[in-house]
């Protein structure tokens, strides 16, 4: 083989190197974008699934958080009983809501009362197991009096929580009655504030409801410096606030005419945050729980976003969506 007969068969077998180095790279580079993209769509796919669990459990909320949308309008309002297009002639985009959090917004959370029903049950009870005698009537014509015991310290069901006299919220609930957990009491029966003899259908109307916390034998309001949110613990008609079970009770409507009932729903505060994450311009989407009066983290749902968007499409529907850039 002549010189120049090797140097030919060197330049080829160069050439044929360095094709194959170039469709190395390129196949790398293509594979690395593809495992991006894939863990990108595994990640948001995770997202999906967490926040639909999330979020069907949070039917709790409506009408009874009062946090401010993007537009200043409670994003929890709900008008069960008001046409769409009623709504939509109010104002501009009143028949919508969106609460949006963007990276760099540490301190502007999405909060959410969700329902821990499917894990521990809930219980329709008669307020009259939460009160005894105190005097008996003197005549038909006289009533007596009764007085309030609290809902844990009389007991009226069986049940395999606690002693054979533990109170009833201890027989159905167990141990998730216990200080410092949270419960929603409500009365199913949808009112609007009576103002001057009239009632404003543009008002959202609500239910009789008591959110608080297990102290003893009984429930007392949480605060709003314990929960970071706003929310309404007052009755909806005369917008007086509900001070304690015991008046909260006295003070039910009737329903078609018949004793007023209470359903009594263990629930948990939670709500979203997104953190500045290692990528500048980025956040990470964490999930937290109210826990003894601090919110901790329970998961990290997502990293790397730019924002995380929740709306409602129309506040005739108990319905939330959530969104995130990336």
């Amino acid at each position: 083989m002549t010189v120049v007969e090797i140097l030919v068969v060197l330049g080829i077998v160069g050439v044929v190197a360095l094709g194959n180095a170039v469709f190395i790279a390129n196949f790398n580079k293509e594979l690395k974008e593809t495992e991006n993209v894939s863990q990108e769509q595994s990640e948001l796919a995770i997202l999906n699934v967490s926040a639909v669990n999330i979020l069907k459990k949070s039917a709790a909320s409506f009408n009874k958080l009062n946090l401010a949308d993007d537009s200043n309008r409670n994003f929890f309002d709900y008008y069960p009983d008001v046409p769409f297009s009623t709504l939509q002639e109010v104002a501009s985009g009143f028949e919508k809501r969106s609460f949006t959090i963007k990276a760099g917004q540490t301190n502007r959370y999405f909060y959410l009362i969700q329902s821990e029903e499917a894990d521990y049950d809930s219980l329709v009870y008669d307020p009259m197991y939460a009160y005894s005698q105190a005097s008996p009537a003197p005549n038909k014509f006289v009533s007596g009096t009764v007085e309030y015991r609290g809902l844990n310290s009389i007991a009226k069901l069986t049940g395999i929580g606690g002693a054979p006299n533990a109170g009833t919220m201890t027989k159905v609930f167990q141990k998730r009655w216990e200080n410092g957990k949270m419960f929603l009491l409500s009365c199913p029966t949808y009112l609007r504030p009576v103002i001057g003899g009239n009632i404003n259908v543009l008002q959202p109307p609500r239910f009789a409801s008591f959110l608080g916390k297990v102290a003893g034998v009984d429930l007392i309001p949480v605060n709003t410096s314990e929960t970071r949110v706003p929310y309404f613990n007052v009755n909806p008609t005369t917008l007086t606030t509900y001070t304690s079970v015991d008046r909260y009770l006295r003070q039910l409507p009737t329903v078609g005419g018949a004793a007023p009932f209470v359903k009594v729903e263990p629930v948990k505060l939670v709500r979203f945050q997104l953190r500045t994450a290692k990528t500048p311009g980025l956040a990470d989407l964490y999930w937290q729980e109210l826990v003894n009066g601090e919110y901790v983290d329970k998961a990290q749902l997502i990293a790397n976003v730019k924002s995380v968007s929740f709306t409602r499409k129309a506040i005739t529907l108990p319905l939330i969506s959530m969104e995130v850039e990336q």
